[in-house]
């Protein structure tokens, strides 16, 4: 079932993405109108699509939940993994990484600062209080509500998916015009890089030693007066995996921008940019759609039949909150590092709980190319209801100071 609702989704997405070009020579960054009949659906701020019926306390907004087992508790219990488990199909921790980078690329729910749902941690927990002080919590903000929405049980609560639906490269190329045209080199259709072919760093001239650029777009997690490297998604400073798969797409854009030029002397910056997004876009959709889909559902798709019109691409509530959160039981604890010759870096491997947030372990890394070895040797974890306690113990921070449970929040 899980399979089955998995694979028609990305075929929704697929379907409708291609029709673009029938209507448009390039698609809106947002992807208003590719659909002409229903312009708005799969576009940057659509609201995402509920599959069943609202279990709002009220039936409009207010949070369910408050006699239910404590998620903390129900954490330990269940999804507490001791050793590893790794996958029985052998699958490497690519197969983890591009799950997340294809999540990036189609949903993104935006927390609301003011409203909390922080979860009690059980007195004495070896973890989160070891102290036995009774007084500790994992932060969780709520999802914010859309604009217009929770005002009463006929217009519940809902929440709106901050980038495209579509499977289109948001994630290299941004969601709207602002990010868009900051990535932008505008010269030769590029992105911008910084040294050493890596993400621009959120700095005015994109470097790491220059000033920060306070124009720069927003970063998940990150504060205003650090560098961090910036790219189509919000959260690409996760972790130094996912930032790995980042750079190599973008360039992988300009390597396509190159050929492009070489065939096409006279053509714009604007052409190439955009015969590149195109060529890097369809990239992503076949490795999904190719490779990726097959293995994790253990289905091909079917063969094209032509566009309809009646099918919305947007993501749906329960496919972004619970479905597509099945890979976080998949990644390992351990990232390996490994030089060009396929043998251990000097420095070791990294644990996945030091690697959250911290772009300059790519750069003492001298770039990601080492990560991304490292993928190609190392099976991921099982898909199970077990999970690491890198995130389960340790998301976001060291034990016994501020560590969330993925696991918790998730439920």
């Amino acid at each position: 079932m899980k399979n089955t609702y998995i694979l028609n989704l990305f075929l929704s997405i697929f379907i409708l993405f291609f029709i673009s070009d029938i209507y448009s020579q390039n698609r809106p960054i947002d992807c208003y109108g590719i659909n002409p009949d229903h312009p708005s659906w799969g576009t940057t701020n659509d609201l995402q699509i509920f599959k069943t019926q609202v279990s709002y306390a009220d039936g409009i907004s207010e949070p369910t939940g408050e006699n239910r087992m404590n998620p903390r508790k129900i954490s330990n219990e269940i999804f507490a993994q001791e050793g590893l488990v790794p996958d029985t199909k052998n699958l490497s921790d690519y197969t983890f990484v591009w799950g997340q980078f294809m999540d990036h690329d189609i949903t993104l729910v935006l927390d609301d600062e003011h409203e909390t749902m922080n979860i009690s941690v059980p007195k004495f927990d070896a973890w989160m209080d070891p102290n036995g002080t009774g007084q500790a919590i994992i932060p969780v903000l709520r999802s914010k509500a859309a604009d217009g929405t929770g005002t009463s049980v006929d217009n519940p609560r809902a929440f709106a998916n901050a980038i495209t639906a579509y499977l289109d490269g948001s994630n290299v190329y941004g969601s709207d015009e602002v990010r868009a045209s900051w990535l932008r080199k505008y010269v030769d259709g590029k992105l911008k890089t910084s040294k050493g072919n890596m993400l621009p760093y959120n700095t005015i001239t994109g470097e790491y030693e220059a000033p920060i650029d306070p124009n720069a777009p927003f970063q998940a997690m990150i504060p205003g007066d650090e560098k961090w490297f910036v790219a189509g998604d919000v959260r690409a400073n996760e972790n130094v995996l996912l930032t790995s798969m980042h750079t190599t797409f973008v360039r992988e854009h300009n390597r396509q921008c190159d050929l492009i030029k070489a065939e096409h002397p006279d053509w714009t910056d604007e052409q190439i940019y955009q015969k590149a997004r195109k060529i890097v876009s369809g990239l992503e959709q076949s490795i999904c759609y190719n490779e990726w889909l097959p293995i994790m559902t253990g289905t091909t798709l079917p063969e094209y039949t032509g566009f309809k019109s009646d099918v919305n691409p947007q993501i749906s509530n329960v496919f972004s909150a619970a479905a597509f959160r099945y890979g976080h039981s998949t990644i390992n604890s351990k990232i390996i590092r490994m030089d060009e010759n396929g043998h251990p870096m000097p420095g070791g491997d990294m644990r996945l709980a030091e690697a959250f947030f911290q772009p300059h372990a790519i750069r003492e890394s001298e770039g990601v190319t080492c990560f991304l070895k490292g993928m190609c040797y190392q099976p991921e974890q099982d898909v199970d209801c077990k999970m690491i306690d890198d995130l389960r113990n340790m998301l976001f921070g060291p034990p016994g100071a501020g560590g969330m449970d993925l696991a918790a929040i998730n439920m």
